[in-house]
């Protein structure tokens, strides 16, 4: 019974995070897609140069970076 509660909790540490990571990963692709979004609202001269200026890092880039890994 014990091994089975123990179990159980492993799983569900192991969801928590598989699930976390994929909710921060969701997030920040969205607010790339929104960024994008307020770019193409601009007037017409200057959408090309908003759109340069937007981040283009992965997901996997950015937590690369962000956790100072190289």
């Amino acid at each position: 019974m014990k091994t089975t509660s123990s179990l159980m909790l492993i799983l569900f540490i192991v969801l928590s995070i598989t699930m976390t990571a994929c909710t921060n990963k969701a997030w920040y692709e969205g607010v790339k897609e929104g960024a994008k979004n307020n770019c193409r609202s601009q007037p017409p001269g200057e959408v090309e140069s908003c759109l340069e200026r937007l981040n283009t890092k992965t997901y996997e880039e950015y937590e690369k970076e962000r956790s100072g890994q190289k």
